[in-house]
Parts: structure tokens; sequence; C-alpha cells
């Protein structure tokens, strides 16, 4: 059984890397499993109730024009 609901696979990452058509080696699919993977954990880390008013303004501020 899965450790939490965001673990997948290798055997189901596969199937679902079948799905976009690209051609990929078995280490292709592992490297992208293992990133996935790691991705997921640290997504999990985050907390639901993050406050983006702790971020400095810039970060969600949508730049207009050539502002930059």
């Amino acid at each position: 059984m899965a450790e939490s609901t965001t673990d997948i696979s290798l055997d189901a990452f596969r199937a679902w890397a079948a799905h976009t058509g690209m051609t990929l080696t078995d280490e292709d699919i592992v490297l992208l499993h293992q990133g996935y993977a790691g991705l997921l954990k640290l997504m999990e880390r985050i907390p639901a109730d993050w406050a983006s008013e702790a971020e400095a303004a810039h970060v969600f501020t949508p730049l207009g024009g050539n502002e930059r």
C-alpha cells in the first residue's frame, strides 16, 4: 500500500508516461519517476494554510508593460 496519497508506483508512472506519446527509454522513465515522486514529497511539505501575505509583494504582483 502507498505511504501517502501522492505516491505513484513505477509501473503506474510507466503506464501514465506511455500515454504522452513520447519515446522514452526505461532509464528516462526511472529518472522522471524519481523526480516526480520527489516533487510530490516536497509539495506535501507546503502548508495548506500558507499565507501568501508573508511573501514579498513583488512575488505576487504581475509585471505590466516594460516594467521588470
